[in-house]
């Protein structure tokens, strides 16, 4: 056997093994929204596989006309079927620190925040 057909059948047989990630990589689009006012806005998030988990990149707007960029990386913390749970924590300043806890899969990206005196989701499609 060559060393070339031993590589590509090692290859083959850890692809095979290998449990699938959610297709979770790409670009969405939703809203966020505050549960302890109820203020809401447009969101779009670009989400790109990364380490652990995915580095997302957040663009939306507060109170209809101020834009905003937040980039977190959010760490995957498990798997059940075709969904990730993902998860992050940060300092920020002003607001304390932001938790997020987010289930993601083909076609559906929620996550649930927590920063300072505010809470709430983010809800994001294809």
């Amino acid at each position: 056997m060559t060393m070339l057909r031993a590589a590509a059948i090692v290859t083959l047989a850890l692809a095979a093994s290998a449990p699938a990630q959610p297709p979770v990589a790409g670009r969405w689009v939703g809203e966020w929204v505050s549960d302890a006012n109820g203020h809401h806005g447009p969101l779009r998030a670009k989400v790109t596989p990364a380490g652990d988990g995915y580095d997302v990149r957040f663009v939306g707007r507060f109170a209809k006309v101020i834009p905003f960029v937040y980039r977190q990386h959010l760490a995957a913390t498990g798997t059940a079927g075709d969904t990730v749970f993902l998860s992050a924590e940060r300092r920020l300043p002003l607001f304390g620190t932001f938790r997020m806890d987010a289930s993601a899969n083909a076609t559906a990206f929620d996550a649930r925040f927590t920063s300072g005196r505010d809470s709430g989701r983010f809800v994001l499609r294809r």
